[in-house]
């Protein structure tokens, strides 16, 4: 039995299995508290926004002005990353060994775009105090950097402790958003345990055998996380989910529900292609408003949910297949001129390319003699 379907179910439920079913208001507390190291933290009998004590502010008189810089970075994160970190490194001179100061350096390098400084110093906090980092919103940030930086496992290992906790989250996106990049993580790290296929015709290669016994629970484990992403995505992620669903479901080899999703995500793409493909245009503007729309139809909303640069690619040529089949053959074409006609979906990659190719009544030249798109790079990375 895979146990894959089972698993996402299993992680929500275990903060209620672990502490009781939560009330609304035990949600609201944890949220208040959220990211507050514990030294600037209210001891008990006393209420959390109270702060240190009198006597905790003797011992350390810099105790104030030190959660007052942890406070204003926090808050800081959101528009300011560099005003942040420049007062997580005020909060550490003045009280140095403490984790809180590292976990803002951590977010803050995130936020500026450096995923080592962030790596380094998430280590750095872990090692003074592994609970620093429980706070969801920084689970989140400690994920990405782990990914980021190539640390796929112990990633994936943190967004399953942060799943069952995605409700304290302050948005439906986010929490959808979180789903869609463990994910596809999963989905990275289910090629890792299949590894290559060299059976070019055979979709479901990549799942025979002692490899794919390994790698199908991780990947029911993807799907489970875009079901569930599926049904908290608002406009924003809905169409990326549906696409990285309907990946997902093919590469376990259940075309026909990878179909049902794919036509769920271009639902509302099909009459706009109706209206923008006037028959009574101009050879020249039909062509124009059919390059807009294959634009417009491969456009994801982000990509930095994605742990494989080339799976873009794969998602671009799903989004076109109801829509510009020429443009979507351009796309399989391209993901399989690249590292993708290594990895262990080139199967089912090209079971899809070819379905397209006779569709459209006739072969085209083969994948690796067709330049890639414009905008790629080699491998299909954009």
């Amino acid at each position: 039995m895979h146990l894959g379907p089972m698993l996402l179910p299993a992680l929500l439920a275990l903060p209620l299995a672990a502490h009781g079913a939560p009330g609304k208001g035990d949600l609201v507390a944890a949220a208040a508290a959220a990211g507050r190291p514990p030294e600037c933290s209210a001891r008990t009998g006393r209420a959390i926004a109270r702060g240190p004590s009198v006597w905790e502010r003797a011992r350390a008189p810099e105790l104030p002005r030190y959660c007052d810089l942890l406070a204003r970075g926090q808050a800081q994160l959101g528009d300011d990353a560099e005003a942040a970190r420049a007062s997580a490194r005020l909060a550490d001179q003045l009280l140095p060994g403490h984790a809180a100061p590292q976990v803002l350096l951590a977010r803050a390098a995130l936020a500026l775009g450096s995923t080592e400084d962030a790596a380094r110093a998430f280590a750095r906090a872990r090692s003074i105090d592994p609970r620093s980092v429980e706070d969801p919103h920084t689970l989140h940030d400690l994920a990405r950097s782990l990914s980021r930086t190539g640390q796929r496992d112990e990633a994936l290992a943190v967004y399953r402790a942060l799943v069952p906790r995605i409700d304290l989250l302050a948005t439906a996106d986010q929490r959808a958003l979180v789903l869609l990049e463990a994910a596809h993580l999963s989905m990275a790290a289910a090629g890792d345990a299949s590894g290559p296929t060299a059976a070019a015709g055979d979709a479901s290669a990549a799942h025979t055998g002692e490899r794919g016994e390994r790698a199908r629970p991780v990947l029911d484990e993807a799907i489970a996380y875009l079901r569930e992403a599926r049904q908290r995505a608002q406009a924003q992620l809905a169409r990326d989910v549906m696409l990285s669903l309907a990946l997902a479901l093919d590469r376990a080899g259940d075309r026909a529900q990878a179909d049902a999703a794919l036509e769920a995500a271009t639902a509302g793409v099909a009459p706009a292609a109706a209206r923008a493909l006037d028959r009574h245009a101009g050879a020249a503007a039909r062509q124009h408003a059919a390059e807009d729309l294959a634009g417009a139809a491969a456009r994801l909303r982000t990509v930095d949910y994605l742990a494989v640069p080339d799976d873009r690619l794969a998602l671009e040529a799903l989004a076109l297949e109801r829509i510009a089949a020429a443009a979507a053959i351009d796309r399989w074409e391209a993901y399989l001129s690249g590292a993708g006609a290594r990895g262990p979906w080139a199967a089912a990659a090209r079971a899809r390319l070819d379905a397209l190719r006779k569709a459209a009544g006739g072969a085209r030249r083969p994948a690796r003699e067709r330049p890639a798109p414009p905008g790629t790079r080699a491998g299909g990375a954009r």
